[in-house]
């Protein structure tokens, strides 16, 4: 199972069918992340997410304010 992160200022994409999808293919993948991402850690939630606030895979999005 891949752990949810919350994180002040982003949330999980509102698109069930690609939250559905990112984390079947990290299932799939031990829980590395689906992405080509170069953080030092792509277990989901990958080091760029928890670090760098980024989500190259779109399952975080930032919200607009």
């Amino acid at each position: 199972m891949i752990p949810i992160l919350r994180k002040v200022g982003w949330e999980l994409n509102p698109n069930d069918k690609v939250v559905n999808k990112i984390l079947s293919m990290c299932e799939k993948n031990n829980g590395m992340c689906p992405c080509h991402n170069t953080g030092e850690d792509t277990k989901c939630p990958c080091s760029d997410y928890r670090e760098k606030d980024m989500c190259h895979c779109a399952l975080y999005v930032k919200i607009e304010k």
